[in-house]
């Protein structure tokens, strides 16, 4: 993706205006159907300024993405001290992004999403799969269970047209850190 203007305040309402046109049209028809025109023309722009900004329409989404990680690690600050706060957070924050994760995963992009979220528990959450290892070895497998569980549980979540609160998909996913599932 092209990383042009990160700090030109112009750019970043292009950039959002680009978003909000593309994520609208995502939810009416598949990607293959989307023109650059329809997202510029929807957002009230130039293909200039989308072509300023992005390289092609994928990275609108991308960038987007990026955008939302980085809201979600900033509201994370401070870090909780423990675990279930911290996936409270989280799942509430993805709850708020309800029709972005939608558009994203019926179109095919989740890998965009457990990339993203793979890095924030490998980078930004590694506190939690720190406290939970024996030793260093088990770190990654922590992180990497981590990002699967929450990527999968909002996976779900959304496949079930998010039918639960933030709340219940929360402890469920405690339950399952726990183990309380799997008793004999």
């Amino acid at each position: 993706m092209i990383n042009k203007n990160t700090k030109n305040p112009a750019a970043i309402r292009s950039k959002k205006a680009l978003a909000i046109a593309f994520v609208n049209l995502l939810s009416e028809r598949p990607l293959k159907d989307i023109t650059i025109e329809d997202i510029t023309s929807g957002a009230g722009l130039s293909r200039q300024t989308f072509y300023t900004n992005f390289s092609q329409k994928e990275d609108i989404l991308e960038h987007s993405l990026n955008a939302l990680f980085q809201q979600l690690t900033d509201r994370l600050q401070p870090l909780p001290t423990q675990i279930d706060e911290m996936l409270a957070h989280y799942f509430q924050f993805w709850c708020e992004h309800k029709k972005f994760l939608s558009v994203l995963f019926n179109n095919q992009f989740s890998h965009i999403f457990a990339i993203n979220n793979a890095y924030l528990f490998r980078n930004e959450l590694s506190i939690y799969s720190e406290k939970a290892a024996d030793s260093q070895e088990e770190i990654p497998y922590i992180e990497n269970f981590l990002a699967g569980l929450t990527f999968q549980m909002l996976r779900t979540w959304q496949q079930n047209d998010w039918n639960k609160e933030a709340e219940v998909i929360t402890q469920t996913a405690g339950r399952l850190l726990k183990g309380d599932f799997f008793h004999e």
